[in-house]
């Protein structure tokens, strides 16, 4: 700001440039780190969420897996522990991974 120093107003206005290039910056940096930090939580409150949800209806984690219709030609694959959950005739179901891997192999002949 010293060339302008015989100017009030060159004054300001420098003095505005700055201070609003340093608050884009600032802006920039702050949407970047927020943007992370969802990045990383939406699976952790996903997690939370299935796991209250588990909770709540009393579904501790039990594979829901409706194997005879599911997946017929692959029976007693079941290991009873569910790993993920998937949409099957409209409703959110808890599945072991064998039954997953059966339906979903059961799908592809399809």
């Amino acid at each position: 700001m010293g060339v302008y120093s015989d100017n009030p107003r060159q004054q300001l206005n420098a003095a505005w440039q700055v201070a609003t290039s340093a608050l884009d910056q600032w802006a920039k940096q702050v949407t970047a780190a927020t943007s992370e930090a969802v990045d990383k939580l939406d699976p952790a409150l996903r997690a939370a969420l299935e796991a209250a949800r588990a909770v709540v209806t009393g579904n501790w984690g039990a594979c829901q897996c409706p194997c005879v219709t599911a997946h017929p030609q692959d029976q007693n694959v079941c290991e009873g522990g569910a790993i993920m959950t998937r949409r099957v005739a409209g409703r959110d179901m808890s599945l072991c991974a064998p039954c997953a891997v059966a339906q979903g192999v059961a799908e592809m002949r399809r």
